[in-house]
């Protein structure tokens, strides 16, 4: 039974071949890797940065970023197409998970000191065994949604192309952002998506293996505040503590160099390295 569960959801899920579809050309490319080595010193003052993500905790994936902005004097903005409700419960009542996930996520963002939450109110669709779903809206619709918010932005930093470990929200996150940015003008707002490729990253599971690095981020000096908002996120740290196969803290420290790709713009909207 459990089997046959396994293939009729692999087989009713559009990411699965979009997945191995992606496997097949990535053994066609070249990829040329050769990003910039960066530290809180190299990063700009922007001033205003938004992250987009799928859900209260992905921004972790970009929290040492986005403490450096915040100390070096940028505005920080942090849109959630989400509240999490289909995600893992914790212990908690599965009706009450939603808005326990926001109450969360206001504390990490407050650890991160971000300027302003905003959650777009779409409901995270309950997964199955074998297959995770995105909300009810269509690429279109969101990007028409968030496409306010990115005015007058100068960095936006969201999920990179294979949805980290092929979510299908993140996906959804990603391919909304690239219809609002998705031009490859010098003069486009910068946007750079994480968790990029990295041959020395430590959980390689979680890479999107075909976003080329632009930037390597050394972010072992806010390993306190990453750590603080990461376990602010009482009812996921199981998932995080599967991911690094210990605990938060080692989460935190597997992930302390993080690796951007740049999906447009320019890089030296984000430091002066980039010509270097």
């Amino acid at each position: 039974m459990g089997f046959a569960t396994k293939v009729a959801h692999r087989l009713s899920d559009p990411v699965f071949y979009l997945k191995h579809s992606r496997n097949l050309l990535r053994i066609l490319r070249q990829f040329r890797d050769s990003p910039k080595e960066i530290s809180q010193d190299d990063v700009k003052s922007v001033a205003k940065a938004l992250v987009f993500v799928a859900h209260p905790d992905d921004e972790t994936f970009c929290s040492g970023l986005i403490s450096a902005l915040k100390a070096n004097g940028s505005e920080v903005t942090v849109i959630c197409m989400t509240r999490g409700e289909g995600g893992p419960t914790g212990g908690a009542k599965r009706e009450d998970l939603g808005r326990i996930r926001e109450k969360e996520m206001k504390a990490a963002c407050d650890a991160l000191e971000v300027d302003r939450l905003v959650f777009l109110d779409h409901v995270d669709p309950l997964g199955g065994a074998y297959r995770v779903f995105a909300p009810e809206v269509s690429v279109d619709q969101l990007a028409d949604e968030i496409r306010p918010y990115f005015l007058e932005v100068d960095l936006v930093i969201s999920h990179g192309s294979s949805g980290e470990y092929w979510h299908a929200a993140h996906l959804l996150a990603h391919s909304a952002v690239r219809k609002v940015l998705g031009g490859d003008g010098t003069e486009a707002t910068a946007w750079i998506t994480f968790l990029a490729r990295d041959e020395d990253h430590l959980l390689p599971h979680l890479i999107n293996e075909d976003d080329e690095a632009a930037l390597r981020f050394d972010a072992s000096g806010f390993h306190a505040k990453r750590l603080a908002a990461l376990d602010s996120h009482a009812t996921q740290r199981s998932l995080f503590r599967r991911f690094a196969g210990g605990e938060t803290d080692d989460f935190v420290q597997s992930t302390s160099v993080e690796s951007y790709c740049l999906q447009a713009g320019n890089i030296d909207a984000i430091t002066d390295l980039g010509n270097d």
